[in-house]
């Protein structure tokens, strides 16, 4: 992808694709203005507290993960890559969610699904995301947040509290307990399993449906501290979080910090590789360390890595000298030999199609400040893995783009040929050679090619990038 300009403002649109609750009647307006926000009441009730003892085991939790190489999270995360295809929950929360989650599975009887509540965003948006974990897909809800942790009811949340009496809402990692029938009905308690949120089974802090909750775009009334959901939805989530399953309420301001495929486009299918070029490792004896796109569930993604593999081997080994700024990705790679320092340049290309592509072949992206392609005398798209246009097949003779064919096709059709994994890889280190070449170094101020990697830029994804490439073992 060439530097651009870009948005995440479409994540949180497209989420709503996905919103599977029906929309019910608002309440009253906080304003008699017709041109005033809509924001619905507060809950009527006091905060309340419970005598119930918490489920054994709260405190045993392995909550603690900083000591986890980055290698062992990338590990963890490569069994969970089918989950959220649409990148709709913000990143960090949900990475730090099932690394917790897997770390201490064996406490949480409910292993269908995790929830995160991200309250940075504003009671407006649908901030309450339950992810099922079998399928990946994600269900996200409007939820309250506590009174005198909003109180200026403008939909924000600016203060948290552990405190019985605060009327706020709690942060830290929950797990979902017993159901009863409270003052609002059908309800689930939760048990606080951080330092942030040890007293909410005191506090009654719980998971109850609310008629000052709507699936709607309003400020949604302020709870004494309860994540409260729209009582259309409220049956069906507790049913499905009951028993033990992990909830993380947080604050994160960081976004996706991902693409976002168009809701017409699959994110989750890949195209069937072609047979032509081979992706067979140029050391049949060498077996690579996995790369970070790997699961079981994307057995293609593991000829992918080998392709990648191949290309650098043979056909860029020029890339094997390295660059000015290598040690940065991989301090030890001047001790390695030419199979693992391969290694470790598949494994950077594979960081920068987490962030250019989110994995997905069939991605395509309107490049809104390129104008047009001189190609295809058509606005400018960035497309597959790496992120490619059609013009580039101008500057880069081994970009094997064919537009003469691909014109005929759909935009996301997996026949494109700037949509095979195998072509686009191809050109994209053919590229990063060039690159490599004339500039010695990955990341660069000017002249290059994927903003991922500028240094200072405002889409750069230098310290993630470095960070899974350092995880190779043979890079520690």
């Amino acid at each position: 992808m060439l530097v651009k300009q870009q948005t995440n403002s479409s994540v949180r649109s497209r989420a709503t694709l996905l919103i599977a609750a029906t929309l019910i009647t608002l309440g009253l307006s906080a304003h008699a203005n017709a041109q005033t926000e809509t924001t619905l009441p507060d809950d009527p009730a006091v905060e309340q507290a419970v005598s119930t003892p918490a489920e054994p085991m709260v405190r045993t939790m392995a909550s603690d993960v900083s000591t986890l190489s980055a290698y062992d999270k990338e590990t963890i995360l490569m069994k969970y890559d089918h989950v959220d295809p649409y990148n709709v929950v913000p990143t960090q929360p949900l990475i730090d969610a099932l690394i917790y989650f897997e770390q201490n599975k064996s406490s949480f009887a409910n292993k269908n699904y995790i929830t995160i509540i991200n309250y940075a965003q504003s009671s407006k948006a649908a901030r309450f995301y339950i992810v099922d974990l079998n399928s990946g897909g994600v269900w996200p809800l409007h939820v309250a947040h506590g009174k005198n942790s909003d109180p200026n009811h403008d939909g924000i949340a600016t203060s948290f509290s552990n405190s019985s009496g605060s009327n706020k809402t709690s942060l830290g990692f929950f797990r979902t307990a017993e159901t009863y029938n409270g003052s609002h009905g059908y309800s689930l308690r939760l048990d606080g399993l951080s330092s942030t949120n040890s007293n909410a089974r005191a506090r009654a802090i719980v998971i109850h449906g609310a008629s000052y909750v709507s699936e709607a775009s309003v400020v949604q009334g302020r709870s004494w501290g309860c994540p409260a959901l729209s009582m259309a939805v409220r049956t069906q989530v507790i049913d499905a979080l009951k028993g033990g399953s992990l909830i993380y309420s947080v604050y994160d301001t960081g976004g996706t910090g991902l693409p976002s495929p168009k809701p017409s486009e699959p994110a989750i299918p890949a195209p069937t590789p072609t047979p032509s070029p081979s992706p067979t490792p140029g050391n049949g004896a060498y077996t690579m360390a996995p790369l970070a796109w790997e699961s079981s569930s994307k057995p293609e993604r593991k000829q992918w890595s080998q392709y990648l593999q191949s290309l650098v081997l043979n056909e860029w080994s020029s890339l094997l000298a390295g660059a000015n700024d290598m040690n940065q990705f991989c301090p030890k790679y001047s001790k390695l030999n030419n199979n693992q320092k391969a290694n470790v340049w598949a494994q950077l290309f594979v960081s920068m199609a987490r962030y250019e592509s989110a994995y997905n072949p069939l991605s395509r992206m309107h490049e809104t400040t390129m104008g047009t392609d001189n190609v295809t005398k058509k606005p400018v798209y960035s497309e597959g893995l790496l992120q490619l246009s059609y013009q580039d097949t101008q500057w880069n003779k081994w970009c094997k783009f064919d537009w003469s064919k691909d014109k005929n096709l759909s935009s996301t059709s997996p026949k494109k040929t700037i949509l095979d994994p195998y072509i686009n890889l191809h050109c994209g280190v053919g590229i990063m050679a060039k690159q490599i070449g004339s500039k010695k170094a990955i990341a660069i101020k000017s002249g290059v090619y994927w903003s991922v990697l500028k240094p200072g830029g405002k889409y750069n994804k230098l310290t993630s990038i470095k960070s899974m490439v350092k995880s190779l073992p043979f890079c520690q």
